[in-house]
């Protein structure tokens, strides 16, 4: 994969924004890599998993907000984001 193909992806990713779970995640991650590549499921699975080995992109979530008995339990939230570069 080229260099420009690599920020195409991670662009890809970043721009899916929040999400309810982990599952999600990578489900619409590999999507989003499909689509951008034209490549198989499995290809798309060896995509993400070689950018998240070479820390080119990486999972954050939210910390989910206070617990207070009187409202619904906050849930976290998780999107791929681009570790800072060094």
């Amino acid at each position: 994969m080229s260099p420009d193909q690599e920020a195409r992806v991670c662009d890809a990713l970043v721009n899916l924004g929040w999400l309810e779970n982990d599952h999600a995640l990578h489900a619409e991650g590999v999507r989003a890599i499909r689509q951008a590549l034209g490549c198989s499921m499995d290809d798309a699975k060896a995509v993400l998993h070689d950018l998240r080995s070479r820390k080119l992109i990486g999972i954050t979530m939210t910390p989910g907000g206070e617990l207070d008995a009187r409202k619904p339990m906050p849930l976290a939230k998780f999107r791929w984001e681009r570790p800072p570069t060094q």
